[in-house]
């Protein structure tokens, strides 16, 4: 399946011109979860030379990039993750209860609408946060704990309130979530951001904030943001509400921004998906306003003396942003350019050249 994968990968952009961007976006959709089945049972022995080992929060890690919350929504893709040399895996994001995210039907099956922008090696989802449940999410880190028990491959767990759940019911279902993941993962990442659902209130997130970390006890929290807002005001009320990590940034929605950077090749697809399924935008289109948030917020936190730990995330595809990042954060995660490296080299190489 997977040397196939790579056949398909150099043939992606010829197909994303050759046929409708409907039948582009079905043709992705509808084969999304196979290929993830797929890469769960793609390698057993790990990789020995991904290696640039940190310390952050109390946790070693092997080394500063894994995935990001999306890629592993259940944990099934731990020993995966682990065995293709990731330095941490982020798990989820999880709900308090299963829910089937946004659907779309595919001859007469239901899928979670995803579409690759090959051309600007990028992509579009409006997965609208699927998920099993924490429980089984929970039950599926705990079956890797016991095969893979590494001290230095920390997981997290990705955690937002119910999509159908408003006000205290979604509150009260974020912290069963934190309830249930303290002291069984390494750190919790707190989903503040996510463009495919109905979210919360900023004028609520202090509220929210404190109601986790006053429950979290030693386990390290991060929030994960779509946007830094005002940097100075957002990292003094991560202070504030003691949270150990600030993660930027999840996937953008300013289509107006990001459409003049598209390759050419991209624009019939990019224009179909947004206008049926809205989605995120992730992968190198959104690297720029990323790396411009960091830096930022590394600017932020040194001028206030804080303690807050940046990770980066977005439009991270080559070693050279793997080098500019640790400029300004400890820690990267990635998801897009992850997945064009998987389709386009050997496994054993994915990690270990981005980052030795």
């Amino acid at each position: 399946m997977l040397s196939l994968a790579k056949i398909e990968h150099k043939l992606r952009p010829f197909i994303s011109r050759s046929v409708s961007p409907k039948f582009f976006m079905e043709l992705y959709s509808s084969n999304r979860r196979h290929f993830l089945k797929t890469l769960a049972n793609a390698l057993k022995n790990p990789v020995t030379n991904a290696n640039f080992p940190i310390e952050l929060c109390g946790l070693t890690f092997r080394n500063d990039l894994g995935n990001a919350a999306g890629l592993d929504k259940d944990g099934s893709l731990l020993e995966f993750n682990y065995c293709i040399g990731a330095g941490f895996a982020v798990i989820g994001t999880v709900l308090n209860k299963p829910h089937t995210g946004n659907i779309v039907k595919i001859r007469g099956k239901e899928h979670n609408p995803w579409v690759p922008l090959p051309h600007s090696h990028s992509a579009l989802n409006s997965l609208g946060l699927p998920s099993l449940g924490v429980d089984i999410a929970l039950e599926n880190i705990d079956k890797f704990r016991q095969q893979y028990p590494d001290k230095k491959f920390p997981i997290g767990l990705s955690i937002m309130g119910h999509p159908l759940q408003e006000g205290e019911e979604k509150l009260n279902g974020i912290l069963e979530c934190v309830e249930k993941s303290v002291g069984k993962v390494e750190f919790i990442e707190i989903n503040e951001s996510c463009p495919n659902v109905k979210g919360h209130s900023d004028n609520g997130l202090e509220k929210r904030l404190k109601a986790i970390t006053a429950i979290k006890k030693q386990t390290p929290i991060f929030v994960k943001l779509g946007s830094l807002g005002n940097a100075d005001s957002n990292i003094e009320l991560m202070d504030k509400c003691d949270v150990n990590g600030l993660v930027l940034l999840n996937t953008q929605k300013d289509y107006d921004l990001l459409r003049p950077k598209l390759a050419t090749g991209d624009r019939k697809v990019f224009d179909y998906y947004t206008d049926k399924f809205q989605g995120g935008v992730s992968g190198e289109l959104i690297r720029d306003i990323s790396f411009d948030a960091v830096k930022e917020a590394s600017a932020a936190i040194k001028k206030r003396k804080s303690k807050l730990q940046l990770i980066h995330v977005g439009g991270i595809n080559y070693k050279s942003d793997v080098t500019e990042s640790r400029n300004y954060a400890p820690l990267r995660e990635w998801y897009t350019g992850m997945m064009e490296h998987i389709c386009s080299k050997s496994l054993k190489k994915v990690y270990s050249e981005m980052v030795d």
